[in-house]
């Protein structure tokens, strides 16, 4: 049976439909008798409409002209956002309403066609790899498995992962190595954590040490536990910083914790534990830092923290879209 959230959920994505669809092209004869069947068939129905048109009006007044938001707006902000008013109301009217409800009915197609082990947006998952290795996939993570005779290596796809790399013996020769956004993470020892971070990962190691090299390079950066390393194909590999390893790794307690963390950081991990997605709409605000400590199955009051604490504003199409700015 259904839980009343999920309920909640399919009403409001239908209902989010429906508004995005009045906002292109006239309806058919047909579209506007099912329109008028399902607005008929419940007053919840009837109000999640309502809900979703008044909100994606606010959100055109946001994207076309600040008008009565304007004074919400930082003065110094205001004008770069008229500036890019028609580029972010292509954005967000289509592509991101589009993708959303892609995603929220079947989650990322191709994570689904590559991907051997794969979690949705709010689920772990632990998994032993045919070598005894261990991995544990958090929410909305993605891997795929390239084993061969000379090499156990794993293909890093999406979210954050733990692994616990079953360590080389005698009898299992093969080095164990992660490959992610062009580089490699090779395990001189048993665990380290993997992130996406942009165009780029992140790599934590845990315990022993692991070697990260980007693209052809023979040698690269080797991590002890606490170190930590950020690289991109177009950034290269960021000096070595040092973690908490209880707070770097409290998702797999439940627990978020962020401290002075870029909002943009910040909306890339609330993602992967919510079905609808956090849009943030100015570059500028995704620069700004956020502390805050989050129950990962209450994040319901997540998105009002942040906006309270940054003195920002949302609006949302539930349960499609959340708009930060």
């Amino acid at each position: 049976m259904r839980s009343v959230e999920d309920q909640e959920d399919e009403v409001g994505l239908c209902a989010a439909g429906w508004v995005a669809r009045l906002d292109g092209s006239p309806l058919s004869e047909s579209e506007t008798l099912a329109l008028r069947s399902w607005l008929d068939a419940s007053l919840d129905h009837r109000a999640a409409f309502e809900e979703a048109r008044a909100t994606w009006q606010d959100l055109s007044l946001l994207r076309h002209d600040p008008g009565p938001l304007r004074a919400l707006l930082p003065a110094q902000r205001r004008g770069r956002l008229a500036r890019r008013a028609t580029g972010i109301g292509a954005v967000l009217a289509l592509a991101i309403l589009a993708a959303g409800v892609a995603r929220f009915q079947f989650g990322d197609l191709w994570l689904l066609a590559a991907a051997d082990y794969r979690t949705a947006p709010g689920e772990l998952r632990t998994v032993t790899l045919a070598d005894g290795s261990s991995v544990e996939l958090g929410p909305a993570s993605a891997i795929a498995l390239d084993f061969s005779d000379t090499e156990r290596r794993v293909r890093f796809l999406a979210g954050e992962v733990y692994f616990a790399a079953a360590p080389r013996t005698p009898d299992e020769p093969r080095p164990f190595v992660v490959e992610a956004a062009g580089g490699t993470t090779t395990a001189l020892g048993t665990q380290f954590v993997l992130e996406e971070a942009g165009e780029g990962a992140d790599v934590l190691a845990i315990e022993h040490q692991v070697e990260v090299a980007l693209g052809g390079e023979a040698r690269g950066v080797v991590l002890s536990p606490g170190q930590e390393v950020r690289y991109s194909p177009t950034g290269g590999i960021e000096p070595v910083r040092t973690r908490d390893l209880g707070t770097a790794t409290a998702w797999r307690q439940g627990m978020l914790v962020f401290n002075g963390t870029s909002l943009r950081h910040v909306v890339e991990t609330l993602n992967r534990y919510r079905r609808g997605r956090i849009v943030i709409l100015d570059e500028e605000l995704g620069r700004r830092r956020v502390s805050g400590v989050f129950a990962t199955n209450d994040l319901g009051d997540a998105i009002e923290t942040i906006t309270s604490e940054l003195g920002i504003g949302s609006k949302s199409i539930y349960p499609l879209i959340t708009v930060l700015y």
